[in-house]
């Protein structure tokens, strides 16, 4: 199973992609880094640099590396 985690180089999702890594499941990273910080992920995770928005992208990835779940974390956290 690949796991997609989109927001994937943010705070919250650095944390989620360090943890599933390390109980042996194969992580994505998707993130249009606005706010995330690549040397947040651990080596070995691939990062996609790009919106969780653009669905030609997402189909894209999804074949690509053979995504069967996906953690969504990209948002802000901003209210107003």
């Amino acid at each position: 199973m690949t796991w997609l985690i989109t927001g994937g180089a943010g705070y919250i999702g650095a944390h989620v992609a360090r943890a599933m890594t390390e109980a042996g499941e194969r992580v994505l990273a998707l993130d249009d880094l606005s706010a995330g910080v690549p040397a947040r992920l651990p080596a070995g995770i691939a990062l996609v640099q790009g919106s969780s928005l653009d669905g030609e992208l997402l189909k894209r990835v999804l074949a690509e590396h053979a995504v069967t779940g996906v953690v969504h974390l990209a948002a802000r956290k901003q209210v107003g």
